[in-house]
């Protein structure tokens, strides 16, 4: 009991994100309550500078009010181990249309079947801003489906295709 209490918060923790450390190649919809329609994707960058595994996650929403985000990340330690469960950190960037740049970790826990996930940033929107998003993967090979909030939505729901 001892050793689960910790495990639980730590897990919690980590649920801090839209989207995993490591890169995929995915392409969606999203719908968040309030906002709209969202067209999400990702990719697999082709170059790795030093070795690492890099990629560019996409996030525009569809509505007369669009916003964008382009979100880079580097995955920097991609095999750490934690209670038998895989773990990915890494740094990403994360850009918008209407204006704002923000960098900062990002975090990962694979967990049988899905992945929790962490982001937190920090930079500029209009002034000293802090990025942040949580989120729970759940695969379903080829598909995945995906519960995630953030600073710029309360809740998302997605569905995604993987290849």
């Amino acid at each position: 009991m001892k050793r689960l209490i910790p495990f639980t918060f730590l897990a919690l923790s980590l649920a801090l994100a839209q989207a995993p450390a490591y890169p995929e190649n995915t392409l969606g919809l999203g719908y968040a309550p309030g906002k709209g329609l969202y067209l999400q994707g990702g990719a697999l960058l082709p170059f790795s500078p030093l070795g690492i595994d890099t990629g560019l996650d996409l996030q525009v929403l569809l509505s007369q009010n669009p916003e964008v985000l382009a979100f880079f990340k580097a995955n920097l330690f991609p095999g750490l181990v934690l209670a038998d469960l895989y773990a990915s950190v890494g740094l990403g960037l994360d850009l918008r249309y209407p204006f704002g740049v923000h960098l900062g970790p990002v975090v990962s826990l694979e967990v049988p079947g899905g992945a929790l996930s962490a982001y937190g940033g920090l930079g500029y929107q209009g002034g000293f801003h802090l990025a942040w998003g949580a989120g729970f993967r759940l695969y379903l090979e080829p598909l995945a489906l995906e519960v995630s909030a953030s600073d710029r939505y309360p809740l998302l729901l997605s569905l995604l295709y993987l290849w």
